[in-house]
């Protein structure tokens, strides 16, 4: 709100940079995990922060590379950070699979033990 005239074209042109605001934070809530963060240190809200940014730039640069939806529309932020996971660190996430693989085994080996 303001009591300056400042004419309707200048007025239009702000609110669209100002949607484009609000579109960046409810998807960087939303899908990047911004509104869980339960920082209490400004270190941590800084990482935090950083990282949420991080995985945006990221999924916003696999967007334009190879774009998943028509001009004019939303990605889909999921799609693009399972894409981004996936090639970025596939060692990364091939090892943590392994290792919870590796833990279910342990698991049902243990169980004929459990029950006897």
């Amino acid at each position: 709100m303001s009591n300056l005239d400042l004419g309707g074209k200048y007025l239009a042109r702000l609110g669209k940079r100002r949607w484009r605001i609000e579109a960046f934070f409810k998807t960087v809530k939303g899908r990047f995990g911004l509104e869980r963060f339960a920082q209490h240190s400004k270190q941590g809200v800084l990482r935090w922060w950083c990282l949420s940014g991080m995985a945006f730039l990221l999924c916003h640069l696999q967007n334009l590379d190879v774009p998943v939806s028509g001009p004019g529309s939303w990605p889909d932020w999921g799609d693009l950070a399972r894409t981004v996971r996936f090639s970025f660190v596939p060692e990364v996430r091939r090892q943590a699979l392994q290792l919870e693989l590796d833990a279910l085994d342990a698991f049902q080996h243990a169980l004929p033990a459990l029950q006897t």
